[in-house]
């Protein structure tokens, strides 16, 4: 007997699912600590948006503070295990690229946006349709866009709120991040570096970078790649001693 509705489902592509990896555990918990397996701690929150990115419903998610404190970390974690993923550097994106590259991934489910709150004025209008629907209407040189992108999600991190406003804000789940203990962040140097140089190397990198004033942990890592499994202390100063010699002091514009 001919079945019109077993046709269709095998006509009808195929969704798959926004996450690449499937996890032999069956425990949410589980899940999202393997995925989110690069970042040091946090386990609350890295069961909360895997919960956001593997549930059927659009939830929006927005990270919020200070720099070094994982929030891009979590963002290109998401990029590299996600189908279906755009990312925009909101510090480096147009108006029209922002809107333009978005119309040419409309089968895109899920939006990466660094630094929203360097996002343009004019864009904050558009993420509000996309926040709220998916639904994109916009002119931009002469050109209008009028477009709708299906069951997407948005993901950003921001290091402030103060451009952000309040209908913006009341699309996200806020998650706001503390800048490291001294404590906190020797052990997310140690655990970061622990596969590339001894652990005492590592913590006398840390603390270091604690007595400058320079609690980064991208920075620590930075260092870290300059040294060698077998290096001394001697030599972990003399790199340290370099690099604090030529870091930028203040704001400088050779322009």
């Amino acid at each position: 007997m001919f079945d019109v509705k077993d046709r269709f489902n095998r006509l009808r592509p195929t969704r798959h699912s926004l996450i690449k990896e499937k996890y032999s555990s069956n425990s949410i918990q589980d899940q999202a600590l393997q995925f989110f397996s690069k970042i040091y701690g946090l386990d609350g929150m890295k069961e909360n948006l895997f919960r956001a990115l593997t549930s059927d419903e659009q939830v929006n998610v927005l990270l919020i503070g200070p720099p070094a404190t994982s929030k891009t970390l979590f963002m290109t974690t998401i990029q590299e295990k996600c189908n279906d993923v755009i990312y925009f550097d909101a510090s480096n994106t147009s108006g029209a690229g922002f809107i333009e590259n978005l119309y040419n991934s409309r089968k895109t489910r899920l939006v990466l946006i660094d630094e929203i709150d360097k996002l343009r004025k004019n864009d904050m209008s558009s993420l509000l349709g996309l926040l709220n629907d998916g639904r994109i209407v916009k002119s931009l040189k002469q050109i209008r866009y009028d477009f709708r992108i299906e069951n997407i999600k948005v993901f950003a991190t921001s290091n402030s709120l103060m451009n952000l406003s309040k209908p913006v804000r009341s699309r996200f789940q806020e998650y706001h991040l503390n800048e490291y203990t001294d404590e906190e962040f020797l052990d997310v140097l140690k655990f970061c570096l622990q596969n590339k140089l001894p652990e005492e190397i590592n913590e006398m990198i840390g603390i270091l970078l604690i007595d400058s004033d320079t609690k980064d942990v991208r920075t620590a890592i930075a260092l870290g790649n300059l040294l060698k499994k077998d290096d001394t202390k001697e030599d972990v100063l003399r790199v340290f001693e370099n690099w604090e010699n030529y870091k930028k002091q203040g704001d400088f514009d050779y322009n």
